[in-house]
This record gives structure tokens, C-alpha cells and sequence, in this order.
């Protein structure tokens, strides 16, 4: 099947995502929805729920737009385009929230680094601190984006440390571990809007910025600074207001295989991370049917990658997909699966559960809410478990024998699954999705 046009894709990717957050229709959650388009019809009544999903509790969180999750201890981590929450799941019927943390800039991608929050700004604000305002230009002499760092060593009072400006500022970012103690963010960013602010930030763009963070604590989060920004190129290109470019949305990274994965916008990529301020591509995947590459994650044994396929057009035939490759041979994908359910919306967010010998991938689904499927066949993927209330689900993660959920407009959910497929599943004391540290065999 022909792929659209990348320019098409623009013009096409506001449908999904109003639906997505018409809750808040003064925001939208990628920089290309420009709000021209009106949310589609009402959908048909709720597909509902398999018998092995069970919806535990809900922590509402309304009036913005709730985006990407992170977790430590009983701790969940809750991004959101007013900066980020922090809710206690210790009992996961009656979760708690500890921390509403208000500092505005979408999108909100949130990730935990022993006492340190890092959350990306991809919207120029006037000030790097919190009490800074949106809707600025990049001509403003103080507009800012990029990475904000807070001191949440008492969850109850988070405490804001610094903000790195980085170019085109952050859309997302993605923890590196060392093993000093200290971490890289691979900062993926990219110049979709005229006003995303920096003094490279236009076509052909093709770079990431790498900070580097010393240590966990309040001290190490003040010294984190800007230390690289490696060029990465690629064999296709995006269209944007700018003209065209190449940059990437997602990353993931396989440490104990010095490895990234990397969801493009107009390809996938696998980076060999061995220097991880200079990452080199290894590997460029171009499946012509995917049209957008959002996100990425490696199975827990290292032999297989999954990229997500971030499609707004109608619904059709494999648009919106999960794709499967061979980590060591990914010239021709494997698999691939749309969602079996009336009205399908697109996979986004996801990883796998960590259980030996199995490959269960959790994933948000936009409209069609969570989606469980079970690759462990690689070449025979299929759903094995849904909840799908017609919610607008942004990111689901599985940790530590739970589903947890950010719906865009509702909070987060804590569900359980309770299929034999993650039996012996491995209990973390932390997970940033975008990081894998171990491997499972």
C-alpha cells in the first residue's frame, strides 16, 4: 500500500488528535495540529472491556491535557501540559495524589532519576521558570523551551531546580544511565512550528541534544548542562513549516546492549550508543506503510524492537499499526497489528512486561484505550486483552503487576490484567519506559 505524503500527514493530523483531546480544545498534544479541523462525530458506544481487565481506581485529573508517565517506589509520575503530578499507588483501589506541580509548557514528558524530576517544554514560554506564561514568540528576548529539573526528594513539595534550554526545545527525552551514578537525556525535539526558539532550530534540523546529568540529588540536577549534539541523519525526510527536515520523536535505549531504537517521523532507526554522546546509525527502516514512527521497545531478551505507527488518517489497512522487527536483521518487518476493535484508533505509548520467555507489549490506544497484546510469537501477534471506555489514553505502561494509564482528559488509571501471560513478571524499583537496563532470557 502506498504511503501518504509526509506533507499529507500534516494536513490530516489534527482529525485524531482533536478527538483525542476535546476535552481541552484550547490544546493539542503534537505541534503539527494547528486546531483547523473539527473534532470528528460522536463514536458508537463503548467497545467496553475483556474479561481479564479490571479497572481499579481512577485519579481525576481534568481540565488540561494529561500526557507521559513515569514511576519510582509506590510512586507514579504524571505529565501533563501544566507540568506534572505526583500520585501515591500504594493502594492502587485508592490511589493519593501527593504533588500537583503547576509549570506550564506542553508536552509534558516526564521522567525520574533517583531525586530528580526532568520534564520537556516544546512550547516557547516566557520565562524558564514556572512562573513563566505561554504563548510567546520565539522573538521574545526570554522565551524558553526545553528541560526543566526539580528537586523531588519530598514528593510533597517538589522544588524547582533549573531549566536547560536545548534546541527547538524538547518534544521528548530519554534517560541514558551511567554507571558513575549520573545520566544522559537524549533530547529528541524537532522544528514543526514557527516558534519553536534556539539558533539551529530549522531545516534540515538532524541532531538530538544530550545533557548530562552528574548525579540523582538536588546538587547534580543544578549542574546538568548541555554536553553534545550529535548529528543523526537518515534516508527520508518530514515536512514541516520550515521545509524539510529529519529529527526523531521517541527513544528508547537498551543499555546492557548499547542500543537505541528510535521512532523518526519518516523512518526507524537502531543506533549503536557504545560513545553516547556520539550515537551512530546502524540501522535505517523504512517500511513504506508507516506513516508516522512515534514510539519504540525492545523485548526484554534484546532480540526484537516494536515501533508504533502514529496514523490520523481514516481507517484503513495497516495505518496505525504496531511493527515488529529483528533487532539483528530489521530490513523487513515481521509483523505487524492494527487494533481488532470497531473504530481503531492508533497504538502510542507502550512497552513490554518484564517476564522471561514471553513478550507482552501494554499500550495506550488513544480512542480505543488500552490494548494488551501478546508477540511473543513475533510473526503472530495478537490482542489478548482490552479496556476501552472510550477514553482518550495517551500513555499505559505496565509496572510492577499493574496497567497504569494517563487518559488525556480523565487522569490515571490503575488497571489490572489478569491473563496467565505475565506470570513471574519482574517487580522494579523504578521505570523511566524509554529505558531498558536489563535483559531477560
Amino acid at each position: 500500500m502506498h504511503r501518504p505524503s509526509r506533507t499529507r500527514s500534516l494536513a490530516i493530523a489534527a482529525t485524531a488528535i482533536l478527538l483525542a483531546v476535546m476535552a481541552s480544545p484550547a490544546e493539542a498534544h503534537e505541534p503539527w495540529d494547528d486546531g483547523s479541523v473539527p473534532p470528528p462525530p460522536p463514536s458508537s458506544p463503548a467497545d467496553g472491556y475483556s474479561q481479564n481487565m479490571h479497572l481499579l481506581s481512577t485519579d481525576e485529573h481534568t481540565g488540561g491535557v494529561n500526557s507521559d508517565l513515569a514511576f519510582a517506589g509506590n510512586l507514579v509520575f504524571a505529565g501533563h501540559y501544566g507540568g506534572f503530578r505526583i500520585v501515591d499507588i500504594s493502594e492502587p483501589g485508592a490511589p493519593v495524589e501527593l504533588a500537583d506541580v503547576h509549570c506550564n509548557g506542553p508536552q509534558g514528558d516526564v521522567s525520574v532519576w533517583r531525586d530528580l524530576v526532568f520534564l520537556s517544554v516544546d512550547t516557547p514560554q516566557s520565562t524558564p521558570g514556572c512562573e513563566g506564561s505561554r504563548n510567546v514568540t520565539a522573538s521574545t528576548p526570554s522565551a524558553w523551551e526545553g528541560i526543566r529539573v526539580f528537586d523531588v526528594s519530598d514528593p510533597r513539595a517538589p522544588r524547582f531546580l533549573q531549566a536547560i534550554r536545548t534546541d527547538c526545545g524538547s518534544h521528548t527525552h530519554t534517560l541514558v544511565p551511567r554507571e558513575d551514578g549520573g545520566t544522559y537525556i537524549y533530547v529528541a525535539s524537532y522544528p514543526l512550528s514557527a516558534s519553536n526558539i534556539g539558533p539551529d532550530c530549522r531545516a534540515p534540523f538532524e541532531h538530538i541534544s544530550v545533557i548530562d546529568v552528574p548525579g540523582g540529588d538536588a546538587e547534580a540536577g543544578l549542574a546538568a548542562t548541555v554536553v553534545a549534539e550529535p548529528t543523526i541523519k537518515g534516508i527520508d525526510t518530514f515536512s514541516g513549516a520550515s521545509g524539510d527536515f529529519f529529527a526523531c520523536h521517541d527513544i528508547q535505549v537498551l543499555t546492557p546492549r548499547k542500543l537505541a531504537a528510535a521512532a523518526c517521523l519518516s523512518q526507524g532507526q537502531l543506533w549503536d550508543i557504545s560513545n553516547p554522546l556520539a550515537p551512530r546509525v546502524i540501522a535505517n527502516i523504512d517500511t513504506p506503510d508507516v506513516d508516522i514512527w512515534h514510539s519504540a521497545a525492545f523485548t526484554h531478551d534484546g532480540k526484537y524492537v516494536t515501533f508504533g505507527d502514529e496514523y490520523f488518517g481514516p481507517a484503513q489497512e495497516p495505518f496505525g499499526a504496531i511493527w515488529t522487527y529483528a533487532v539483528d536483521d530489521p530490513s523487513t518487518p515481521l509483523s505487524h497489528l492494527r487494533i481488532p476493535r470497531a473504530e481503531p484508533s492508533t497504538y502510542h505509548n507502550f512497552n513490554y512486561v518484564p517476564v522471561a520467555g514471553r513478550n507482552i507489549l501494554v499500550s495506550s490506544a488513544y480512542g480505543s484505550g488500552t490494548s494488551v497484546v501478546d508477540l511473543t510469537d513475533p510473526r503472530n501477534p495478537k490482542e489478548i486483552a482490552y479496556y476501552d471506555m472510550q477514553s482518550n489514553q495517551w500513555s499505559t505502561y505496565w509496572y510492577n503487576g499493574l496497567i497504569i494509564a494517563n487518559d488525556i482528559s480523565r487522569g490515571v488509571d490503575v488497571l489490572r490484567f489478569s491473563g496467565r501471560e505475565t506470570a513471574g513478571a519482574r517487580k522494579l524499583p523504578m521505570l523511566n519506559p524509554q529505558t531498558q537496563t536489563f535483559l531477560l532470557r
